[in-house]
């Protein structure tokens, strides 16, 4: 067997958290990122950092578009694989899952401290 597919015991342990409620969770945490940025941009004392973002973030509804609705279809349509060619979870997939949900969550820190930030200071 390859070392990236689980044996059972660790595939029981990863199933306590299904495939699909993972990928809601980064999603989630995406949409986060996307409302926390539009929110710190529209004050006016912060800007998107990545250049590219930049551009799409001036335009409220391609912001909307390429943070929320592309990134759902696309994880509805990986789920929708994975449950259509009942494919098992892999360690692979579980790294790739926790890597953005890891840095998602140091996104969401920074926003977090880019509000105490903003409202220490204005308030």
């Amino acid at each position: 067997m390859s070392e990236l597919v689980l044996d059972y015991h660790e595939q029981e342990e990863v199933r306590q958290y299904g495939f699909g409620t993972k990928l809601f969770f980064l999603y989630f945490l995406n949409v986060c990122d996307w409302f926390c940025t539009q929110v710190l941009i529209d004050t006016g004392y912060f800007h998107e950092a990545n250049p590219i973002m930049s551009w799409i973030m001036d335009y409220p509804i391609v912001g909307f578009f390429v943070k929320c609705i592309l990134p759902l279809a696309l994880s509805v349509l990986i789920w929708l694989f994975y449950r259509i060619f009942n494919l098992e979870q892999s360690k692979f997939t579980n790294f790739i899952i926790y890597s953005g949900v890891v840095i998602y969550s140091a996104v969401i820190l920074v926003h977090i401290v880019n509000f105490v930030t903003l409202y220490s200071t204005v308030g």
